[in-house]
C-alpha cells in the first residue's frame, strides 16, 4: 500500500500483510502466498490483515523493516499511513479485514514511532479513510461514505495532544454522483485560487470510452464519443485517428474520414495507424501510388504493428497487394514473404504471394502459394486477376491445358464478382489458350 515518508527523510511506514496469520513460506526475503491458500480468504471468510511497518531510510541504504507498536499484530488490518507534517503523529487506516472500500475502515492515530492507537473522535459511522494532514498540522481531511454510496470530504480538527473534534462534512465540494477520492490540502495564500473548475470528463475520457464502444461493435456509439472527444480538444489525434476510420469504413463517407484522417497525420505525422488507414483508403480509391507510400511509413513506424487492427502481417499484406497494383511485384513478393514467415497459417499472405509471384512471370513458385492459400481457406480465391496472370504464364511455359484452366477459374470468378472488364479478360484468355490446348 502507498507509502509514506517521515518529514525528516529518516524512516519510511508502509503496510505489509500479516506473517503471521498467512500460510505462507519466506523466499528471497518476499512473502508468497500458496495457490491453495487464496481460497481460504476469497471464499472462506478467511481474515486478510496488513500490519504497518516502519524502514528507515539510512542514506539509501535501507535497513530491517521492523512491525510499528499499535499498528500492527493487534487482531486488525492496519493501513494507509500518513505522517503529520511536525512527524510527531501517524494517522492510519484500521479495519476488520484486508485495505481499500471496507465499511468498517475507521482513523486512528498513534505516535510517530509506534505506542497506543486511539481511534478518532472524528470518524464517522461508514468508510473513513483517503486522509490528508493540512500544512500546518492542525487539520485532517478524509474521505467517507457516511451520506452516501459516493465518498464525501469530511474535515476534522487535531490539536496538541493527538485528539480530534467531530468532522464536518464539506457539502460543497462534491457533486451528488461523484466520489472524493485522496484529497489534498494546497499550501497557498487565500484568494490565489479564483476559480475550480470540474472535468470529470475530458477528451481523453470520451475517446476511451469511443475505443471500448468499437471495439464492441458500436461503431455508431463510438462515433458520437469520438466527435465529443474532438469538441472539447480539437487536437485529439486519436479520436481524429478512429473517428476518420469509422466514418470512411463503417459509414461510407469518404470525404469525412479522409478529412479527419489526414487531420491526424497533420497533428502527428508519424502516427503509423493514421498512415496506414490512408494508404488503405487511397488503395480503395485507385490510388496505388500514393498507397504505397503511406502504407510503406505505416510499417516503418510501426513494424511490429500496434493492436488487432493493425498487426503486422496484415499490414504487410496490405502494403505486398498495392505494390502489385503500382506495379512493383519483387518489391511486393519480398513484403509478402515476411508476412508468410510471421505466419505461416495466413491464408491471404500466401493467396497475395502467389500474386506477386505470378506477376513476375514465374509458374511454379505462384502455383505452389496458390495451393497452399487454398488448402488453408477454401474460400479464400476471389481475384480473377491471379489466375489471369497465371494462364499466361502457363501458356509461355508451353502448359496449354493448365492455361486453359487458370482462364476458366478466371472467368467463373470474375461473373461471380460481376466485373465485365475481367470476364471479357478471362473469355478472351479462354479463346487464346483453348486453340493451343486442341493441339496438345
Amino acid at each position: 500500500m502507498i507509502p509514506s515518508w517521515s518529514p525528516d527523510g529518516r524512516y519510511i511506514v508502509f503496510a505489509r500483510a500479516n506473517a503471521y496469520q498467512l500460510k505462507s513460506k519466506q523466499a528471497e526475503g518476499e512473502l508468497l502466498l500458496r495457490e491453495q491458500d487464496c481460497a481460504e480468504f476469497l471464499s472462506e471468510g478467511k481474515l486478510f490483515l496488513f500490519d504497518l511497518y516502519r524502514v528507515p531510510y539510512n542514506n539509501g541504504q535501507g535497513g530491517k523493516a521492523e512491525p510499528l507498536d499499535g499498528a500492527s499484530r493487534n487482531g486488525r488490518s492496519n493501513y494507509f499511513a500518513r505522517y503529520s507534517p511536525d512527524g510527531k503523529w501517524i494517522v492510519f487506516c484500521q479495519a476488520r479485514s484486508y485495505m481499500l472500500l471496507q465499511p468498517d475502515s475507521e482513523l486512528y492515530i498513534i505516535p510517530a514511532g509506534g505506542g497506543t492507537a486511539r481511534r478518532l473522535a472524528g470518524n464517522t459511522a461508514r468508510m473513513n479513510s483517503w486522509h490528508c494532514w493540512s500544512p500546518n498540522g492542525r487539520w485532517l481531511v478524509f474521505s467517507s461514505k457516511v451520506e452516501s454510496p459516493y465518498t464525501k470530504l469530511c474535515l476534522t480538527h487535531i490539536d496538541e495532544q493527538g485528539e480530534s473534534t467531530p468532522a464536518v462534512l464539506l457539502a460543497h465540494f462534491t457533486a451528488p454522483d461523484r466520489a472524493a477520492n485522496i484529497p489534498e490540502f494546497v499550501n497557498t495564500a487565500p484568494g490565489s485560487i479564483a476559480r475550480i473548475e470540474q472535468r470529470f470528463l475530458d477528451d481523453l475520457s470520451h475517446a476511451r470510452a469511443a475505443y471500448v464502444l468499437e471495439n464492441n461493435g458500436d461503431a455508431d456509439a463510438a462515433i458520437k464519443e469520438y466527435e465529443r472527444a474532438l469538441s472539447i480538444n480539437p487536437r485529439n489525434v486519436h479520436a481524429h485517428q478512429r473517428l476518420g476510420y469509422l466514418l470512411f469504413t463503417a459509414k461510407g463517407n469518404q470525404k469525412e474520414g479522409l478529412a479527419h484522417t489526414t487531420e491526424a497525420l497533420r497533428l502527428n505525422p508519424n502516427d503509423g495507424c493514421a498512415h496506414f488507414d490512408l494508404g488503405m483508403a487511397l488503395g480503395r480509391q485507385g490510388d496505388a501510388g500514393r498507397a504505397v507510400l503511406h502504407l510503406a511509413k505505416a510499417l516503418e513506424l510501426l513494424p511490429d504493428g500496434f493492436d488487432r487492427r493493425y498487426n503486422p502481417v496484415d499490414m504487410r499484406i496490405a502494403l505486398g497487394e498495392a505494390l502489385v497494383l503500382n506495379g512493383e511485384p519483387e518489391r511486393a513478393a519480398t513484403t509478402l514473404s515476411r508476412a508468410v514467415s510471421l505466419n505461416p497459417q495466413s491464408a491471404q499472405a500466401h493467396y497475395i504471394l502467389a500474386l506477386a509471384l505470378a506477376a513476375q512471370g514465374l509458374v511454379d513458385e505462384p502455383a505452389a502459394q496458390y495451393s497452399t492459400a487454398k488448402s488453408l481457406q477454401a474460400g479464400i480465391d476471389i481475384l480473377p486477376d491471379l489466375h489471369i496472370l497465371m494462364s499466361c504464364n502457363y501458356e509461355k511455359a508451353g502448359q496449354y491445358r493448365a492455361a486453359l484452366e487458370s482462364a476458366q477459374t478466371a472467368l467463373r470468378i470474375a461473373r461471380a464478382a460481376g466485373d465485365q472488364h475481367l470476364i471479357q479478360l478471362a473469355t478472351q484468355r479462354m479463346e487464346a489458350c483453348r486453340e493451343n490446348a486442341g493441339g496438345q
